[in-house]
Protein backbone atom coordinates (compact mmCIF):
# COMPACT_ATOMS: atom_id res chain seq x y z
CA UNK A 1 0.00 0.00 0.00
CA UNK A 2 1.12 3.69 -0.46
CA UNK A 3 -0.10 6.91 0.67
CA UNK A 4 -1.60 9.35 -1.71
CA UNK A 5 -4.15 12.25 -1.22
CA UNK A 6 -7.70 12.74 -2.47
CA UNK A 7 -9.16 15.54 -4.24
CA UNK A 8 -10.27 16.68 -0.21
CA UNK A 9 -6.99 16.38 0.57
CA UNK A 10 -7.52 13.76 2.69
CA UNK A 11 -5.11 10.46 2.91
CA UNK A 12 -6.16 7.28 0.85
CA UNK A 13 -4.00 3.61 1.00
CA UNK A 14 -3.92 2.63 -2.83
CA UNK A 15 -2.75 -0.67 -3.46
CA UNK A 16 0.83 -1.22 -4.62
CA UNK A 17 0.89 -4.24 -7.10
CA UNK A 18 4.53 -3.58 -7.55
CA UNK A 19 5.54 -4.35 -4.04
CA UNK A 20 3.10 -7.30 -3.75
CA UNK A 21 5.10 -8.38 -6.59
CA UNK A 22 8.40 -8.34 -4.81
CA UNK A 23 6.78 -9.75 -1.59
CA UNK A 24 5.60 -12.66 -3.56
CA UNK A 25 9.06 -13.43 -5.07
CA UNK A 26 10.85 -12.63 -2.26
CA UNK A 27 8.56 -16.00 -0.43
CA UNK A 28 8.92 -17.50 -3.43
CA UNK A 29 12.97 -17.15 -3.67
CA UNK A 30 12.96 -18.66 0.41
CA UNK A 31 10.46 -21.76 -0.95
CA UNK A 32 12.84 -22.15 -3.38
CA UNK A 33 15.94 -21.82 -1.50
CA UNK A 34 14.48 -24.60 1.00
CA UNK A 35 13.47 -26.98 -1.64
CA UNK A 36 16.70 -26.71 -3.47
CA UNK A 37 18.53 -28.11 -0.37
CA UNK A 38 16.30 -31.22 0.01
CA UNK A 39 13.86 -29.80 3.08
CA UNK A 40 11.41 -32.65 3.23
CA UNK A 41 7.47 -32.03 2.50
CA UNK A 42 6.93 -33.16 5.82
CA UNK A 43 7.78 -29.67 6.51
CA UNK A 44 5.64 -28.19 4.49
CA UNK A 45 2.96 -26.33 6.68
CA UNK A 46 6.16 -24.56 8.55
CA UNK A 47 7.79 -23.79 5.36
CA UNK A 48 4.61 -22.45 4.15
CA UNK A 49 4.29 -20.02 7.59
CA UNK A 50 8.00 -19.27 7.17
CA UNK A 51 7.82 -18.07 3.32
CA UNK A 52 4.68 -15.90 4.08
CA UNK A 53 5.72 -14.16 7.52
CA UNK A 54 9.10 -13.98 6.36
CA UNK A 55 8.39 -11.78 3.16
CA UNK A 56 5.35 -9.64 5.04
CA UNK A 57 8.54 -9.23 7.47
CA UNK A 58 10.53 -7.78 4.28
CA UNK A 59 7.77 -5.95 2.68
CA UNK A 60 6.40 -4.44 5.98
CA UNK A 61 10.06 -3.08 7.33
CA UNK A 62 10.40 -1.18 3.99
CA UNK A 63 6.82 0.10 3.63
CA UNK A 64 7.62 1.35 7.84
CA UNK A 65 10.89 2.89 6.69
CA UNK A 66 9.33 4.89 4.03
CA UNK A 67 6.58 6.27 6.26
CA UNK A 68 9.33 7.56 9.24
CA UNK A 69 11.08 8.83 6.62
CA UNK A 70 8.33 10.57 4.95
CA UNK A 71 6.83 11.48 8.29
CA UNK A 72 10.58 13.08 9.50
CA UNK A 73 11.34 15.03 6.34
CA UNK A 74 7.91 16.64 5.90
CA UNK A 75 8.10 20.03 7.66
CA UNK A 76 4.13 20.54 8.20
CA UNK A 77 2.66 21.54 11.13
CA UNK A 78 -0.51 20.43 10.30
CA UNK A 79 -1.48 18.20 13.47
CA UNK A 80 -3.86 15.65 11.23
CA UNK A 81 -0.82 14.91 8.67
CA UNK A 82 0.80 13.86 11.78
CA UNK A 83 -1.82 12.21 13.53
CA UNK A 84 -2.27 10.04 10.23
CA UNK A 85 1.19 9.09 10.21
CA UNK A 86 1.48 8.14 13.33
CA UNK A 87 -1.78 5.87 12.78
CA UNK A 88 -0.10 4.50 9.93
CA UNK A 89 2.86 4.34 11.89
CA UNK A 90 1.17 1.94 14.48
CA UNK A 91 -0.36 0.13 12.02
CA UNK A 92 2.86 -1.15 10.44
CA UNK A 93 4.14 -1.64 13.73
CA UNK A 94 0.87 -3.95 14.41
CA UNK A 95 1.15 -6.12 11.29
CA UNK A 96 5.07 -6.17 11.63
CA UNK A 97 4.12 -7.48 15.48
CA UNK A 98 2.05 -10.04 14.09
CA UNK A 99 4.29 -11.84 12.07
CA UNK A 100 6.73 -11.82 14.69
CA UNK A 101 4.59 -13.70 16.74
CA UNK A 102 3.16 -16.40 13.97
CA UNK A 103 7.12 -16.97 12.72
CA UNK A 104 8.86 -17.82 16.04
CA UNK A 105 7.25 -21.56 16.24
CA UNK A 106 8.23 -22.11 12.83
CA UNK A 107 11.49 -20.75 12.46
CA UNK A 108 12.77 -22.41 15.28
CA UNK A 109 11.63 -25.83 14.47
CA UNK A 110 13.04 -25.19 10.80
CA UNK A 111 16.56 -23.78 12.69
CA UNK A 112 16.38 -27.40 14.70
CA UNK A 113 15.90 -29.42 11.15
CA UNK A 114 18.49 -27.22 10.08
CA UNK A 115 20.86 -28.43 12.78
CA UNK A 116 19.59 -31.76 12.66
CA UNK A 117 20.35 -32.20 8.96
CA UNK A 118 24.07 -30.78 9.39
CA UNK A 119 24.57 -33.60 11.27
CA UNK A 120 24.30 -36.10 8.56
CA UNK A 121 26.52 -34.26 6.64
Amino acid sequence: MFRSRDDKGLCVMDPNLELARERAAVAHQILIKFKEIGLSEDHDEDLARLCTDLADLWSSQNSYNQLLMEFLENETRDWKFIAEHLTDIKSHIDHISWHIRSVKDPIERMAVECYEASKND
